[in-house]
């Protein structure tokens, strides 16, 4: 089972190449204890001056090793302190911890410069459904050009705890248009009429487009 720990952020105003190479210093520390780190900049669908910077593990074992490592490597505390500093180029916002819910749908592997991103809130006794409705939405998407379509359970979140969220990428905004017109399509309508009924099983609550900046 995957998991991730994604830190939330927010470029201070002119600031962007700083706030970049800093991410880049924080991605070399936490890499010597392993996961996956990616980095991306919010390009639609919210304050476009926010980051996202989220290290995959391949198990909750995987991550718990790699947080002690973390908390007995000697460079932590002095990074911390720079991105905690006044004159930080950018500030974290928040911190969510997860995982990745099995939905029965065998993935396309991939990554891509495009990270598309649905936060749903699941109604009470509704999750069976949730995780259905997600299988279809996996098909689909990775049908009409998507990869690395997967459903995530935001388990330590602050207010958003308990929520979930699509996340799929795709190569670049060509292929982006082509799945978002793929929702207009017979196909796509009706799926859409499937999830959006009086009683759905979950209901949107954000979404957003972000841009990964390679480190």
């Amino acid at each position: 089972m995957r998991v991730f720990n994604s830190t939330i952020g927010r470029v201070k105003d002119g600031q962007t190449e700083a706030a970049i190479a800093i991410a880049g210093e924080a991605a070399k520390l936490v890499s010597r204890h392993g996961g996956d780190v990616r980095f991306f900049l919010a390009g639609a669908g919210g304050d476009i001056n926010t980051t996202l910077f989220s290290i995959d593990y391949d198990s909750p074992e995987a991550m718990g090793q790699a947080f002690d490592g973390l908390a007995t490597d000697a460079d932590l505390p002095a990074l911390m302190a720079r991105l905690n500093a006044a004159d930080s180029p950018s500030e974290i916002t928040s911190q969510i911890i997860g995982m990745e819910l099995p939905v029965g749908q065998t993935q396309n592997p991939g990554k891509g410069s495009i990270l598309e991103v649905h936060t749903s809130r699941v109604n009470p006794s509704r999750v069976g459904e949730a995780v259905a409705d997600a299988a279809e939405v996996c098909a689909f998407v990775e049908a009409n050009g998507a990869v690395n379509a997967r459903l995530l359970q935001l388990t330590y979140a602050g207010p958003a705890s308990g929520m979930t969220a699509f996340t799929w990428e795709l190569e670049n905004m060509q292929a982006h248009a082509r799945l978002a017109a793929a929702w207009f399509s017979p196909a796509g309508v009706a799926l859409q009429a499937k999830m959006m009924t009086d009683d759905p099983a979950s209901v949107p609550v954000s979404s957003a487009l972000y841009n990964e900046i390679p480190l």
